[in-house]
């Protein structure tokens, strides 16, 4: 696991090297949040949603806790620094995890995180006067060729293209799918003012010591929703909901936001939010082989389209 001390720019003695690294941690995030909607629909299956997501928070934050006894390094932090991280913790997991959970037993777990992509969208929003980001004519045209890839996604086909079995036009789900859609959309510009508050605050404050305090208060948060809207709920959990438990836990919690964390201080807030113009593709491969959803020309095209935008962006 990198120090907790990197530097938020890297060296000129290795550039090279420097940019390797960060490609690879940029990989490794990708590959693990891609298989964290196939882990969470799996989880949720026999448990309620926002309790599994609350479980998942505070058991990272244990395991934490041993990374940093074992690293000697002290979680202490000031009282306005834990306010900070609230704050961040709240926008950019808390509520959007929440969400998610809570929306992914009704559709699809691609498309879903399909709508996640959107998120890129708000973090520009919120953060393209940042020092460091991106900006130029690239950036607002690849925001346009990503919504586009959203809007073939709710629509569920290509237009002119025959023999999608949709006739009538309108979104391609109904009912409390699309609900569960849209308001994942929702979260992400939830996820995106985050993101900001992330950059804003999180630089005075080492990486292992902001990601185990964030996953501390976003399960808490959730564990509270739980309590008030959950109770009662159905209680079955199997062995793959212990396995999904699990990997959640330990990739998908402390690996990832860890990585996250990471490489906002080294490239900026909007080039890691642009991962999530990639993630889909690899969601959209897991829910195919091991959830068998279905693998639509709508979602390859939205996906390949969302893929363009993030190409544009990059320099």
């Amino acid at each position: 696991m990198p120090s907790s001390t990197t530097q938020s720019v890297p060296t000129a003695a290795d550039p090279h090297k420097a940019r390797m690294l960060t490609l690879l941690g940029f990989g490794a995030m990708v590959l693990v949040w891609g298989s964290f909607p196939v882990a969470a629909k799996i989880g949720t299956e026999h448990v309620p949603p926002l309790l599994f997501s609350a479980v998942r928070f505070l058991l990272a934050f244990l395991l934490l806790l041993l990374v940093a006894r074992w690293r000697r390094e002290s979680l202490w932090i000031t009282r306005t620094q834990h306010l900070r991280i609230f704050l961040t913790s709240l926008f950019m997991v808390g509520i959007p995890a929440a969400i998610f959970f809570a929306s992914i037993p009704y559709a699809p777990a691609g498309a879903l995180t399909l709508m996640w992509a959107t998120a890129p969208l708000f973090v520009s929003l919120f953060n393209f006067r940042g020092a460091g980001e991106a900006r130029g004519w690239r950036l607002p045209v690849s925001l346009l060729i990503g919504i586009a890839g959203i809007l073939l996604v709710l629509l569920g086909r290509v237009p002119f293209l025959p023999n999608q079995g949709a006739s009538i036009p309108g979104f391609a789900m109904s009912g409390p799918a699309l609900i569960a859609e849209l308001v994942v959309l929702v979260s992400a510009a939830v996820y995106g003012f985050g993101m900001l508050l992330a950059k804003r605050y999180s630089a005075d404050v080492p990486v292992l010591v902001m990601t185990a305090w964030q996953v501390f208060y976003s399960g808490v948060v959730i564990l509270l929703a739980s309590l008030i809207f959950e109770h009662g709920g159905p209680f079955a959990p199997t062995w793959s909901t212990l396995e999904a438990l699990l990997y959640l836990v330990v990739f998908c919690s402390c690996i990832s936001f860890f990585l996250t964390f990471w490489l906002i201080r080294r490239i900026g807030a909007i080039r890691t939010a642009y991962s999530d113009f990639i993630i889909p593709g690899v969601t959209l491969l897991l829910s195919y082989w091991l959830l068998g959803e279905e693998l639509s020309p709508a979602k390859l095209g939205g996906f390949l389209l969302v893929m363009l935008g993030c190409a544009l962006v990059e320099k």
